[in-house]
């Protein structure tokens, strides 16, 4: 943050706070202007609860596939499907929409559904962060996350993002088996769920991808600049995940495989 502050010319465009998730936080939507390359100008959700604390961040230019915040995430859904693109995706956890604008713009026919829990949230990325190009192929939902995947009856999907935080603090729910099994249900063949461990040590990642994730057929956990990511994968298709492994590594390391 102070980096960036020093050499970025910062806009506050909105303050507010989240009342719906009880977080005792002041949230700041803000853009940030790269004095040599208007290209790279960018727009964040902060908060501060004692530090401060990016929550989303996005490219303004729709012309930017891949975007600034969770790039590990982003490489591992572009080297999964590398060679087949997803029909459908599902964002858990929303925000600021990082995930979502990078799925419209890296897969032109991929329709996407994001949940996210604060309707105060959703007015934030509906009237900041969600452009003309996201609104025909992105829906953005007002529910709880956990039980919308266990109550999804006939919804299919081809990639899954787990991104759910309260503040800075990842969602402990999401380590529980009942859903991981709804997670691998509503997941079709061939298919990967990605999850944002930020915030969880490597040992707990290994941990998370060696038990509780036991449904799916293969796991990973990668290592970014001292983040981890979990990813999921549904398929039998050994050819698949071995191109996968090859192309991932390449970008970050590969901590447990299992």
């Amino acid at each position: 943050m102070g980096i960036l502050s020093s050499i970025e010319n910062k806009t506050i465009v909105e303050s507010f706070k989240d009342e719906e998730t009880g977080a005792p936080v002041k949230f700041v939507v803000a853009d940030y202007k790269h004095p040599f390359c208007r290209k790279n100008d960018i727009r964040r959700i902060e908060f501060q609860n004692g530090e401060s604390f990016l929550y989303s961040s996005v490219y303004l230019s729709d012309k930017r596939i891949f975007q600034p915040m969770y790039p590990c995430a982003q490489r591992i859904a572009d080297c999964f499907f590398k060679d087949n693109s997803p029909d459908h995706a599902l964002v858990l956890g929303c925000a600021g929409c990082t995930l979502p604008r990078f799925l419209v713009n890296r897969y032109e026919d991929c329709v996407i559904k994001g949940v996210e829990y604060s309707s105060q949230i959703i007015d934030i990325a509906k009237k900041h962060f969600i452009t003309d190009k996201m609104r025909g192929r992105f829906e953005i939902i007002n529910d709880d996350a956990f039980m919308y995947v266990k109550e999804a009856q006939k919804e299919f999907f081809d990639l899954v993002f787990v991104d759910i935080f309260v503040a800075e603090k990842i969602h402990s729910s999401i380590f529980s088996q009942s859903f991981t099994d709804d997670l691998y249900r509503i997941c079709r063949n061939n298919s990967a769920v990605v999850f944002n461990l930020f915030g969880v040590d490597g040992i707990q990642a290994q941990h998370f991808a060696e038990s509780i994730a036991a449904p799916f057929d293969k796991r990973y956990v990668f290592e970014d600049y001292r983040k981890f990511f979990l990813c999921l994968a549904k398929t039998g298709d050994v050819q698949l995940l071995s191109r996968f492994e090859k192309r991932m590594t390449r970008y970050a390391d590969l901590v447990c495989k299992c």
